[in-house]
């Protein structure tokens, strides 16, 4: 397969052309593009939300997305160290995640003294969802460029479970751990209120998914019409492209509170199993790996080098597929 010689998008990546050299369009419009000129900006917004919840007695001053993988024990650490909050760490246990992983969670919040809450919805819903997000359509263009449908659907539960339980208990801020290359880099992804999205605008991304499983399912990956109306609503904060992302720091750092890479997880992940289905049905069905576009922002972006990128899309070990197989079978399964 033909890839970009500078990142690692492919050729079969949506809309894609390369020039003479080899370089992707991505790049060269990237050669082009500076910073969102609106990061100042958003640090200076970021510095006054933090500021206004430290000069309130909250019992915390955010929650925290916690997966147990690098990048949210990473800011959980940062967020407490740096920061000075009080922090809920919030898991939502699809079921899938690495054993490994919820050893890591007691070992480095032990280590912090940070609150810690497992939320873990019913089994049979979550495989339906899975199962379901799977199939092609699920998900418009613009988004399965960026992700996998299995991936799409659980990062919308564990924001919509997070956004639930810190409207629950008072918390102002909820906190995701998405590195820069997770997000398309538009500013309304990095500090944002979720309530401001028109209610039946979100109910329609979801309802392909709705139609085959049933209602129920919005109850998973959107918050009510009751929830969206709390005032305050809580703000969400992704906070890696504003305070700085660097892998080398962010695994010295974790390593020494005690943090141990999973060994039964794909190369693209770092806590969760379920991630290596999501990777091989986006092959299946779009011909070209979910995690390809964040890889090449990372590497346009200097974080990692192309031949770890091309490591973690190419899998040489065939981890993914061997992983996907079992994860499958457990689905169909239960």
């Amino acid at each position: 397969m033909k890839r970009c010689t500078r990142c690692v998008l492919p050729e079969t990546y949506p809309g894609i052309t390369f020039d003479s050299d080899g370089v992707c369009s991505l790049c060269r419009q990237a050669e082009n593009r500076s910073a969102l000129p609106s990061y100042e900006k958003l640090r200076v917004r970021l510095s006054e939300l933090l500021e206004d919840c430290k000069s309130v007695k909250h019992r915390y001053d955010a929650l925290v997305a916690f997966s147990g993988g690098k990048d949210s024990t990473f800011l959980i650490h940062t967020l407490k160290e740096k920061y000075g909050l009080s922090l809920l760490a919030c898991t939502f246990d699809n079921g899938y995640m690495s054993e490994a992983s919820f050893r890591n969670m007691r070992t480095v919040l032990n280590a912090m003294n940070v609150d810690h809450l497992i939320v873990k919805p019913r089994a049979d819903m979550m495989n339906k969802i899975f199962l379901g997000s799977s199939e092609p359509g699920t998900y418009p263009p613009h988004l399965t460029g960026f992700g996998s449908g299995i991936c799409i659907s659980c990062i919308r539960m564990v924001t919509t479970m997070s956004l639930r339980v810190a409207i629950e208990k008072g918390i102002p801020l909820v906190m995701l751990g998405n590195s820069p290359g997770q997000l398309i880099q538009s500013e309304n992804e990095i500090i944002f209120q979720d309530n401001k999205i028109p209610y039946e605008l979100r109910k329609n991304l979801f309802r392909p998914l709705a139609d085959r499983l049933g209602d129920e399912v919005y109850d998973y990956v959107m918050l009510s019409k009751e929830e969206y109306r709390t005032r305050p609503f809580p703000y969400t904060v992704n906070a890696f492209p504003l305070i700085g992302y660097d892998e080398r720091n962010i695994y010295e750092t974790i390593s020494s509170l005690g943090w141990v890479r999973p060994e039964d997880v794909d190369p693209n992940s770092s806590n969760c199993r379920l991630n290596s289905l999501g990777i091989v049905k986006h092959l299946e069905h779009y011909g070209f790996h979910p995690y390809d576009y964040e890889m090449s922002l990372l590497v346009q972006q200097g974080i990692i080098t192309r031949e770890e990128a091309l490591r973690r899309v190419e899998d040489p070990a065939e981890t993914t597929l061997i992983l996907s197989e079992e994860v499958e079978k457990s689905l169909m399964s239960s």
